[in-house]
């Protein structure tokens, strides 16, 4: 496949929960954008040598190392065969370049591996302020919903999300621990790798920008991108924006504040990446994140819980079946832990 297929693919790295499926699903909408219909999972480790198997289940991370001219001639042609285009229309050859536009949480460790096989790309650093991205990491932990890894070897249970190097540490932490370090590691990787680069390949976009004006977000990342704001992006842009397809329970104001002393426990843990995050963020202009935390109201209430990680998608034992599943899924328990167990 003769390289010009891709021009400038368009890649969106965060930490998970950070919103980046509610920014991709907007961009999506573009006429300008290709994109294979959803995450990269199965076009990147269907290969086994990019499979975390073949690595001893190590970490999600890729770099150059992994990298070779016969992985890079598949991995196009893998994700040639699945462009789709704003309405579904596959791609064929006499298309000629087009802009690709992709997302996978796993990317904030692969970046230097992407680099390599889209030497062009241009990327879009998303990031979320860690009391509400932490808190959404814990809920989507409790919600069974994101297993990764189902019995982990060496975890003592099932892993969620994302998995960093060095997650072996972890084993029996508290669950907010857990997610911290997983939206550090994501963080601090993307930082590192993003440093190595021009300022001209890539972006930064805070999701509080993102969600309270869509439409002025998304003209600057069409214009750092160099396409064009089109009236179907205009249109999906210009009000508040949906749900996207991953949300676990609805948004609302400060919801953060149900996990308030699990945040408080591993807040001073988040400081020293939430600065590098906050340096970015005021060199571009762009409002910082809180490094306090509010005093929490007086009637907050603690969600139930597991204490730990690996034992959070065990099930909630005693639960009628009828009630609520203490997980905060919005289900009954017989149809979400109740189920699984």
């Amino acid at each position: 496949m003769h390289q010009s297929c891709f021009d400038r693919p368009i890649i969106i790295i965060s930490a998970p929960r950070s919103g980046s499926t509610l920014l991709f699903e907007l961009l999506s909408h573009s006429e300008s954008l290709w994109t294979i219909g959803g995450e990269s999972h199965g076009v990147i480790e269907k290969h086994r040598q990019l499979n975390i198997t073949a690595k001893g289940f190590a970490s999600n991370a890729l770099d150059e190392s992994d990298w070779d001219l016969e992985i890079n001639r598949q991995l196009k042609n893998d994700f040639k065969a699945a462009l789709i285009d704003n309405l579904g229309q596959p791609y064929h050859d006499d298309m000629g370049p087009v802009r690709f536009l992709e997302k996978t949480p796993k990317n904030s460790l692969r970046i230097d591996f992407l680099n390599k096989v889209f030497p062009d790309a241009r990327f879009i650093y998303l990031v979320r302020d860690p009391k509400e991205n932490v808190a959404s990491i814990m809920q989507a932990w409790r919600s069974g919903r994101f297993r990764t890894y189902p019995g982990l070897p060496g975890w003592n249970g099932d892993w969620s999300l994302l998995l960093p190097p060095n997650w072996q540490a972890l084993r029996g932490a508290p669950l907010e621990k857990v997610a911290n370090f997983q939206w550090r590691q994501a963080n601090d990787h993307i930082m590192t790798s993003l440093s190595k680069l021009p300022d001209e390949r890539w972006h930064l976009v805070s999701y509080h920008d993102l969600v309270s004006d869509p439409q002025g977000t998304t003209q600057k990342i069409v214009d750092f991108c160099q396409i064009p704001m089109d009236d179907s992006l205009s249109k999906c842009s210009s009000g508040k924006l949906p749900h996207s397809r991953y949300t676990v329970s609805a948004p609302k104001a400060d919801k953060w504040l149900a996990n308030y002393p699990a945040i408080a426990a591993i807040w001073p843990e988040a400081q020293a990446c939430l600065n590098k995050i906050n340096h970015l963020l005021t060199a571009r202009g762009m409002r910082p994140f809180d490094t306090e935390l509010p005093t929490p109201p007086k009637d907050i209430e603690t969600p139930l819980a597991p204490r730990t990680a690996d034992s959070a998608q065990q099930g909630y034992p005693n639960t009628p079946r009828n009630a609520p599943c203490p997980c905060g899924a919005a289900k009954r328990y017989k149809e979400c832990h109740g189920k699984l167990a």
